[in-house]
């Protein structure tokens, strides 16, 4: 069957596809339970299945190992989001077997399926059944006990029939699976997206006049692997532990790290952070005017020093030294430096919004791609980055959840060392950030910047997207909804009370300070009423507002 695709048959497969897959795009957006406006699983499995098309396209010399070579490219390099990087992996397993046979027999279809399948399982940290996973999953199933069977050949036709019907029955088995789909009543939307995928390939079987076709059982080459079964990535991070029986700290250095820094903003109160740093450490300087302070502090905790600063604007020409280690150089004599350090690590960062970008630059992060809610950045935008930064060390901060699958997909093809930091929100990664010391090791610094993810609590405040129906109640379209760390916790008719309600619920007592990043569409007399507002609830909490300057979330704001 190989033999009869040529050019123009792969280019009508992939058009009929692509075309029948964007009918389809809103209906599969649509399944989505979750009402936030992120990257959609329509919208980013069809950007994955455009990546393909233009890479195919573009490839000259037809023949199995090219065909099947661009398009894993093409889907590994345009996945977006959770079910693009599945998705891509899907075809990845698949054609790496398929190439490896010289003939497409039932035999070599189901080793490629299930291939696909154990790499589908692999590229998810945390597999969960009644997604898209459990269906490629049924379908390499389904053609394994046909193998098995008596059969010695079958029909194209009666093969695709057989596979979609399966495929229709493990996407409607996906409400029962997962408690959140039986409660909205939907199917999974990643499951549905390849079911589209496979009707769009038969009606181009169909035209083509494929289906009369038949394939052999052929031969069995090896033992397939394990459907489902997920292989356990060995590149675990290890934290490193400091030795506080080091006999070289000098006993005399109360405070280790010296913490200097500048601090540009609007409204800078100097009395009170000089009377916040000195209660820091000591030898704490605060000087300058309402809009530039030099501040200067010995310290133990310097991302303290930090994040305090933030809340008074954005961060300028920071250093932290470490005063022990100075110590020790010079009570034997030796010059202080002269050690070589390695490479500091590059630090990247995804945001959109230009006050997100300011802020994160001015914390130390040297690169920051565009991105976020809505416009999640493809495996191809991330590497191209990777690839443009003249450092052999890399640490991204994906700052969303649906983008964490996409850096993790950039780590394995780009031949650089690249740390994932897997932060969910824009606060955690401010949190991780700020809790990145430039004289700790690599390791140190990932396991800091990981506990840090874990002791910020983040809010966001959007509008629904469409009507959903959640455990927190119904919800319509344009109404406000509150998340706390990614889970749906209030909803409101208006911004301020989704705000407020929200605060009032990841409130328990001991925080100190809630610090604000208000949305590009934010306005001022808001912002005035929910200060007053959670002042009037909480008179000990201290309040910051930031420009974030994003698009979607009027309000992101992290509770300390």
């Amino acid at each position: 069957m190989f033999k009869k695709l040529e050019k123009n048959a792969v280019h009508k497969t992939l058009d009929t596809i692509l075309e029948t897959f964007k009918q389809s795009e809103e209906d599969i957006n649509n399944l989505n339970v979750f009402p936030v406006p992120d990257g959609d699983t329509g919208t980013n499995m069809l950007l994955t299945l455009k990546s393909i098309h233009e890479e195919v396209h573009n490839l000259n010399d037809f023949n199995v190992k090219n065909i099947s070579e661009t398009i894993s490219f093409g889907a590994l390099m345009g996945a977006r989001g959770n079910s693009g990087v599945i998705l891509s992996q899907i075809f990845k397993g698949f054609l790496d077997r398929i190439m490896e046979r010289e003939n497409l027999d039932l035999n070599a279809l189901n080793e490629a399926l299930a291939l696909a399948t154990e790499m589908a399982y692999s590229s998810v940290q945390n597999p969960t059944e009644g997604t898209m996973l459990t269906t490629i999953k049924d379908i390499s199933q389904l053609v394994e006990e046909m193998v098995n069977g008596h059969s010695q050949q079958v029909e194209l036709a009666a093969l695709m029939d057989r596979i979609i019907e399966e495929t229709e029955k493990s996407v409607t088995r996906t409400t029962y699976l997962l408690p959140v789909l039986k409660q909205a009543d939907v199917v999974d939307a990643g499951s549905k997206g390849l079911l589209v995928i496979l009707q769009g390939l038969k009606i181009a079987f169909q035209e083509l006049g494929f289906m009369q076709e038949t394939l052999a059982v052929g031969e069995k080459k090896e033992k397939v692997p394990n459907r489902g079964e997920k292989k356990h990535d060995s590149r675990t991070i290890e934290s490193s532990r400091r030795n506080t029986d080091n006999q070289n700290v000098s006993s005399d250095i109360k405070y280790t790290y010296c913490t200097e820094l500048i601090v540009k903003g609007e409204d800078i109160n100097v009395d009170r952070l000089k009377d916040t740093m000195e209660g820091y450490g000591d030898s704490a300087m605060v000087v300058g005017s309402p809009k530039l302070v030099k501040i200067h502090v010995h310290t133990n905790h310097p991302h303290k020093v930090l994040q305090r600063s933030l809340r008074e604007g954005t961060l300028h020409d920071i250093q932290i030294n470490n005063m022990v280690e100075q110590s020790q150089q010079a009570k034997i004599g030796e010059k202080p430096v002269e050690e070589k350090k390695p490479e500091k690590p590059c630090i990247v960062a995804v945001a959109n919004g230009d006050g997100l970008t300011q802020i994160f630059k001015s914390i130390g992060v040297d690169h920051v791609i565009k991105g976020g809610q809505t416009m999640n950045p493809s495996t191809y935008d991330m590497v191209k980055t990777m690839n443009e930064i003249q450092a052999d060390h890399i640490i991204i901060l994906p700052n969303n959840k649906n983008i964490i699958p996409t850096a993790k997909q950039a780590k394995r093809i780009v031949k650089k060392n690249l740390s994932v930091v897997p932060t969910q929100t824009i606060v955690q990664g401010i949190a991780a950030l700020l809790n990145y010391n430039p004289d700790s090791a690599l390791d140190e610094n990932l396991h800091n910047m990981d506990e840090a993810i874990h002791s910020i609590k983040s809010g966001e405040v959007t509008a629904a997207v469409r009507d959903a129906n959640l455990v927190v109640g119904e919800i319509k379209k344009g109404q406000y909804i509150g998340l706390y760390d990614g889970k749906v916790k209030v909803i409101s008719d208006n911004v301020i009370d989704a705000t407020l309600d929200l605060v009032r619920d990841m409130v328990e007592g001991d925080e100190e300070v809630v610090t604000f990043y208000a949305g590009k569409d934010s306005k001022k007399e808001e912002k005035e009423q929910i200060k007053e507002r959670i002042e009037k609830y909480f008179p000990d909490l201290d309040i910051e507002f930031q420009n974030g300057g994003q698009p979607l979330y009027p309000y992101i704001f992290s509770i300390e």
